[in-house]
């Protein structure tokens, strides 16, 4: 085994709270009161019902956010939408699972080559490094600069291309079925990640399992 790749949102680090209470809170300054909690099920039926981005991330958070505030009179929609934006690209919206940053180092102590693969965008940059993870990563693959999202295994290709490994020589790690069917479809065995039920196999309920295994 020579690489570890790894998804972003979801195995790595997760929003800080919930994406409604985020909308909601960034909304009160323009003078918005919306439910946070309908907010979030509004988010979750619109980002279930798309596809992820491959290509142009800021027009696809834009028609999400519209979607989302339909109904909501918001003069300075623009202006929130911006502050939206960048808010994601900051330290403030995310928080790491408490084991992350030890499973990286450990592994890269051993001489495992590292990478991300994640339908995020160009966010994902000062997002890495405002969490202090970008060192432990030699390849970042995102969906909106390859122009392929997961599932489809050619972001999984690419990432093995920049890390210079075969698909044998490498395993995927992620909680979401597209990290699964992508991998595999690319001919990476695939670690689901399952915090808050019984895995089953081929699954880890923390990272630290990777540590047991590599």
């Amino acid at each position: 085994m020579k690489a570890v790749l790894f998804d972003a949102v979801g195995t790595l680090f997760a929003v800080r709270g919930s994406v409604g209470a985020i909308y909601s809170e960034q909304a009160r300054p323009f003078g918005i009161e919306v439910d946070p909690l309908t907010i979030e099920k509004r988010f979750r039926q619109a980002f279930a019902a798309r596809r992820a981005p491959a290509a142009d991330a800021r027009q696809w958070w834009h028609q999400l956010l519209v979607q989302i505030f339909a109904d909501t009179n918001f003069p300075e929609f623009e202006r929130y939408f911006e502050q939206v934006w960048h808010y994601f690209a900051t330290a403030a919206a995310w928080q790491l699972f408490p084991e992350t940053a030890h499973v990286l180092k450990v592994l890269r102590e051993r001489h495992l080559r590292l990478a991300v693969v994640s339908n995020f965008d160009e966010r994902l940059y000062p997002v890495l490094r405002a969490l202090d993870l970008a060192s432990y990563f030699e390849a970042v693959a995102i969906s909106t600069e390859v122009g392929f999202a997961k599932p489809d295994p050619r972001l999984f290709v690419y990432a093995l291309q920049q890390l210079g490994c075969t698909a044998d020589e490498a395993v995927h790690v992620g909680d979401s079925p597209e990290d699964v069917i992508g991998a595999e479809a690319a001919g990476i065995r695939a670690f689901k990640v399952v915090r808050d039920a019984e895995p089953e196999a081929d699954a880890i309920s923390s990272l630290t399992q990777l540590m047991e295994r590599f």
